[in-house]
């Protein structure tokens, strides 16, 4: 009887390059949400089976020997078998049951026993050091929003992050009896708010990468935390837009100021400056104040950009509106030059 090729990467919904916390993500949301204890009789035979196939796939995409083994095979993989049997598989398989004749919640395909064998599914449930040795525990990505004053300076941070802990009811072994632990859907693990304090180097930029060693996800089987990956997100900023590594601005200044010149303040992230602005400058003006912006993956820093705007008064007195209509009569009697 031919075996049908399965699409575990179809069966969580993850692409083929799915990281192993958004392929654990995907297995939590879907067996918590296929969780036979969670339907009414009527539905609870189809709910095992689909639970049944969901745990198959984890326990397949989660072990990075599994993954790479069923990553070489494709919808082919019987014909490639008949000339070189996998490693393990075999037709005699005591101890398992066809999906036909498994009614059970800890059965395995055929198709994954004709892959894995014996040994691909007889430690299942009871560890993963029972298959492999103590493993580390699971590496933890977090994204951490900082305010660019914060990614300039860098320093010490307090954050808070949902971390993975072994599940308190199967102390991480994922079941309870014969059966899927219901606490933890199976995933071996819950999540808790865990404080931390992460040192951040300075001229962090925005989408950068730090790992911290040992902040991750405990070991269930003995071995040390995993690490912990902070995604870095610069947050909105009330006084500067963000291009790069530059910054950009918006620098009021006065009618008189843009014609005759002047020192005007601008913000940095550092406090505010002087700068002189030239005579003679339109609204619209870019002026470039060198090193002021973001930094760089060589360690220098951008540019802080200032766009001049041009602005009026709220209110003026009578000197200031009698000399408003002597220039508007003295730009009238010399016209700009066409």
């Amino acid at each position: 009887m031919a075996i049908e090729y399965k699409d575990y990467y179809a069966v969580l919904g993850v692409r083929k390059d799915a990281s192993v916390p958004e392929i654990k993500g995907a297995y939590r949301r879907l067996a918590k949400r296929h969780h036979p204890d969670l339907h009414p009789d009527k539905d609870k035979a189809r709910a095992t089976a689909k639970f049944k196939e969901i745990n198959e796939a984890y326990e397949v995409l989660s072990d990075p020997q599994k993954k790479a083994k069923y990553d070489q095979i494709g919808p082919g993989w019987e014909a490639a078998q008949e000339s070189s049997p996998p490693p393990g598989a075999g037709t005699a398989r005591r101890g398992f049951r066809t999906d036909e004749q498994d009614d059970s919640l800890d059965g395995f395909s055929r198709f994954f026993e004709s892959l894995f064998g014996e040994a691909g599914a007889q430690g299942f449930g009871r560890g993963e050091a029972f298959r492999r040795g103590p493993r580390k525990g699971q590496d933890v990505e977090a994204e951490m929003a900082l305010s660019l004053e914060d990614a300039l300076r860098g320093g010490d941070k307090k954050i808070s992050i949902l971390a993975a802990v072994p599940c308190p009811a199967c102390r991480g072994s994922r079941r309870q009896g014969n059966r899927f632990c219901p606490a933890c859907a199976g995933a071996g693990e819950t999540r808790q708010e865990r404080p931390i304090t992460a040192h951040l180097p300075k001229n962090i930029r925005d989408g950068m990468r730090l790992r911290l060693r040992g902040q991750g996800g405990p070991s269930s089987s003995g071995a040390g935390p995993g690490d912990l990956f902070l995604r870095i997100r610069l947050l909105p900023h009330p006084a500067f837009k963000v291009s790069g590594s530059d910054l950009e601005t918006t620098l009021a200044v006065m009618p008189w100021e843009a014609a005759l010149g002047a020192k005007i303040e601008v913000p940095t992230l550092e406090g505010p400056i002087r700068i002189r602005i030239p005579p003679g400058t339109h609204s619209g003006r870019r002026l470039r104040i060198a090193g002021k912006g973001l930094g760089k993956e060589d360690g220098s820093r951008g540019d802080l950009f200032a766009a001049v705007r041009i602005d009026i008064p709220d209110k003026t007195n009578d000197r200031m509106e009698r000399l408003y209509r002597e220039l508007r009569e003295a730009a009238a009697a010399h016209p700009k030059a066409p």
